[in-house]
């Protein structure tokens, strides 16, 4: 059976006066959150010199102690969990990846979603729709009323009715 050698952890590890420092920042922020006893308090940030009160929650010693890394999967699958459409089967296929793989695979897919978005508005044009919502493109149920063109003669003569309105007005000045 191994046994520690806690002297020799303390001479090569705890006694340097960085360890110290840190520790003694530990402790400060535990007197400063008053947590009870079987609670730890956690640095969301995990740098134990930063006690901000905003850094700082009280969290049980199972979590706190835990590698950090290990942490992040009890988020993941939160999230996970939250995505419509993912079985509990495709959840724990995720969950089984690495974390940096997870993120990866996510943050292309974000990318892709987003170039797809982009490439359709950018190649969709008001003169290619048709629907229901576009007056005039065949698919609406609504009728259009149409008013008649007027006679072309009818224009020429108001055209020509108005040219000399203008005329004769500016021609009294």
């Amino acid at each position: 059976m191994f046994m520690r050698n806690y002297k020799k952890e303390y001479d090569n590890y705890h006694s340097k006066p960085e360890q110290k420092l840190r520790r003694a920042a530990r402790n400060a922020a535990r007197r400063s959150v008053d947590a009870p006893k079987g609670k730890d308090v956690h640095h969301k940030d995990n740098n134990p010199m930063n006690n901000d009160k905003k850094n700082l929650s009280v969290v049980s010693q199972n979590y706190n102690r835990k590698e950090p890394r290990l942490r992040e999967s009890k988020d993941i699958k939160k999230a996970l969990q939250k995505v419509k459409g993912l079985s509990k089967k495709q959840i724990a296929m995720l969950m089984s990846l690495p974390s940096p793989v997870l993120n990866t695979m996510i943050n292309q897919l974000a990318m892709l979603t987003m170039s797809e978005v982009q490439d359709f508005l950018q190649s969709e044009e008001m003169g290619t729709v048709t629907g229901p919502h576009i007056a005039g493109t065949g698919d609406d149920s609504s009728t259009v009323v149409v008013r008649k063109k007027k006679n072309a003669q009818v224009q020429r003569r108001q055209k020509k009715l108005l040219k000399d309105r203008i005329k004769d007005m500016a021609g009294s000045r």
